[in-house]
């Protein structure tokens, strides 16, 4: 209800972002008006541009190609992906070869409402989104070959690369533009290959990286239904997201489902709201996944384990308290993203129990009929 769909929405409203390099009157705003909230000091600011009926006409197209089936979706991605990784790889060559970087450097000032750990928790929500995705490959198990041994390997080879390409490409931003001028842009690597090749050829550079976030969209909607999808299947979800497409044999009603939601979500929030509202529950989830994984070692020890994670208990702790500290940060910073968030993930517990209690009450007429025979 909110991880996917909300990661989505963010892929889709970044990806509009970057149309407005090439066409700024995307982002300009078609309305904009103030809601006075009982807990908030300010109004709290709503904006309706015409980039967000936009976002959601990609959203309907990317998922009308998941439709069509994995191994033609799949087949795509890797073109998708190889495209990203030589745009960020040829942006880095150019900046590292490039002689004229800003010489002049701001100092970090510190803000006055907050101190610096709230600061710099709160500048880490955009950065872990960048991270994002590690924790989505193992929702494709059921359809790799050999998981035991491709999930592992393609985690670790594929958030390695990331974690290269993101330092390494963060470098040249600011060594090109340095931190004001980074702080203030709303297109980094656009502005970035402006100055180095000149404004002809970051408009270039911005169709590959459009091309690029979607990419990343059709990723997020090639993994994510798999989770209502399975679901559904096991009774822990709404009967219609387990139905199957006949021809391609694709989760066609998760599909679906994480279409319209995906929509509502980029038609009812900004980039900034959308991403804060998605890490909030997304980095909440693998905070107590952390703590999930060290209660099973103790409550049942005897379970299958093909995986074993290093510093066992030190690395699921000290990631799992950092999770929710991004987490309890951002409801305290961004309060109503956040609180809407909450809502959604505590309304979810009433709906947990009943399809629990209704799946051991089918487990149960199952063995009573099973005795009888």
């Amino acid at each position: 209800m909110i991880m996917r769909p909300g990661a989505a929405a963010v892929i889709a409203a970044g990806l509009l972002r970057l149309v407005g390099f090439l066409a700024p009157s995307v982002t300009a705003p078609i309305f904009a008006s103030s809601l006075h909230l009982p807990f908030l000091s300010q109004p709290y600011q709503v904006t309706f541009t015409a980039a967000q009926p936009l976002a959601a006409v990609v959203v309907v197209f990317v998922t009308m190609l998941n439709y069509l089936g994995v191994r033609t979706v799949g087949r795509l991605q890797i073109l998708l992906t190889a495209l990203k990784i030589a745009t960020i790889i040829a942006i880095v060559v150019l900046g590292v070869m490039a002689k004229n970087p800003t010489s002049g450097r701001t100092a970090f000032v510190e803000s006055p409402a907050h101190g610096p750990m709230v600061a710099f928790l709160t500048v880490l929500v955009p950065v872990m989104y960048a991270y994002n995705g590690f924790q989505y490959l193992g929702q494709l198990g059921g359809e790799v070959l050999n998981p035991k041994k491709n999930i592992p390997k393609a985690v670790i080879v594929g958030t390695s690369l990331v974690i290269v390409l993101y330092v390494t490409i963060n470098w040249v931003y600011f060594h090109q533009l340095g931190i004001s001028q980074v702080a203030q842009s709303l297109h980094v690597a656009s502005d970035t290959v402006a100055r180095l090749l000149g404004g002809s050829a970051a408009k270039y550079f911005t169709v590959a990286m459009i091309v690029s976030a979607f990419g990343s969209l059709h990723a997020a909607f090639l993994t994510g239904p798999r989770v209502p999808y399975a679901m559904a299947r096991d009774g822990s979800f709404f009967g219609f997201a387990k139905r199957l497409q006949p021809k391609f044999r694709t989760p066609s009603g998760a599909l679906v489902f994480e279409g319209c939601l995906t929509v509502l979500l980029v038609l009812t929030g900004t980039y900034q709201e959308l991403y804060s509202y998605a890490i909030f529950a997304i980095w909440i989830f693998l905070g107590l996944n952390a703590l999930a994984l060290i209660r099973l070692r103790a409550t049942q020890p005897d379970l299958p384990r093909p995986f074993r994670v290093w510093g066992y208990p030190w690395t699921p702790l000290l990631f799992g308290l950092a999770a929710l500290a991004i987490s309890i940060n951002l409801l305290l910073v961004r309060p109503v993203p956040s609180a809407v968030g909450l809502m959604i993930i505590l309304s979810g517990i009433p709906f947990f129990y009943y399809w629990r209690r209704r799946g051991a009450t089918s487990s149960q007429r199952v063995e009573v009929v099973a005795s009888g025979n």
